[in-house]
This record gives C-alpha cells, sequence and structure tokens, in this order.
C-alpha cells in the first residue's frame, strides 16, 4: 500500500506487487459510496478470507454476507459462478432497499492503509516513496 511494501515485495524476489486494494479509494474508481466509506471506517473494518462472496476463497471486509457464509451451520457453498451470481442478486436486492451489508467488498490484509486519492496523484506518491525507500536502502548497504 505504499513504496516501501512495493520495495519489500520486490526486494524478496517477486517481479511487481499487486495493490489492487489501493485504488479503490480513488475516485476515478466505479466503487460505490458504501465501499469507499468502508476504508475510512472507524475503527478499522476488518477482512475476512472466505468462498461466500464467489465460491473462491478471496479476501474482503466483513460483512453480512461474510458472516453468513461462516455461519456453522451454513450450506456447503457451491462453485464459482453460481455462489457469484446468487450473491450479486442478493447484494443487488439489499442495495435497492439501501442495504450494503451484502455487498462484495473486496479488500486486502492493508486496507486501513489505504489513501483516498486521484489515482495519478497515489501513483505518483507510490513512485516517489519506492524511490526514495531504495535511495534509503542503497545509503545504507553502499
Amino acid at each position: 500500500m505504499d513504496g516501501a511494501g512495493i520495495a519489500a515485495v520486490l526486494a524478496l524476489g517477486a517481479q511487481a506487487a499487486q495493490l489492487g486494494t489501493a485504488f479503490v479509494g480513488c475516485e476515478e474508481t466505479s466503487a460505490d459510496a458504501a465501499y469507499r466509506a468502508a476504508f475510512s471506517a472507524q475503527p478499522a473494518r476488518p477482512t475476512t478470507l472466505t468462498r461466500a462472496i464467489s465460491g473462491r476463497a478471496a479476501r474482503g471486509f466483513a460483512n453480512r454476507l461474510t458472516e453468513l457464509g461462516e455461519s456453522p451451520d451454513a450450506p456447503a457453498i457451491p462453485d464459482y459462478p453460481t455462489t457469484y451470481d446468487a450473491g450479486k442478486a442478493l447484494h443487488a436486492a439489499a442495495k435497492a432497499k439501501g442495504n450494503s451489508d451484502y455487498a462484495a467488498q473486496w479488500a486486502g490484509q492493508a486496507a486501513p492503509l489505504a489513501r483516498q486519492l486521484p489515482a495519478t496523484e497515489l501513483v505518483a506518491r507510490l513512485k516517489a516513496e519506492l524511490r526514495d525507500t531504495i535511495a534509503a536502502l542503497n545509503a545504507i548497504t553502499g
């Protein structure tokens, strides 16, 4: 979620860093207001790894939909795309009534570090932070 994190994964041998969650708060995304608000909630909303949203394991903000999937008496979760299609229909019906508790709000573990900036500004900051982190590491290691 920042340049230091990008530097860390590159130092560990990765060819790139995936920062999808970092961009959800950008004004250019199609994320709805409830999804964006989840990123700035205080205290920070927890994330959970669940199959309840799509039928495949993925991380998102914990909400009523993920709770239903984790319930001890929950039925078996169908494979993708059956679960995802059902989840989208449930979310649409709830959203029509002003309820966002059944939304697929994908979010990585570092979601509380997300910054709500225009995408161009976020990319510029990430590049500057990465550059500064690499420069600091080079100064230490010579």
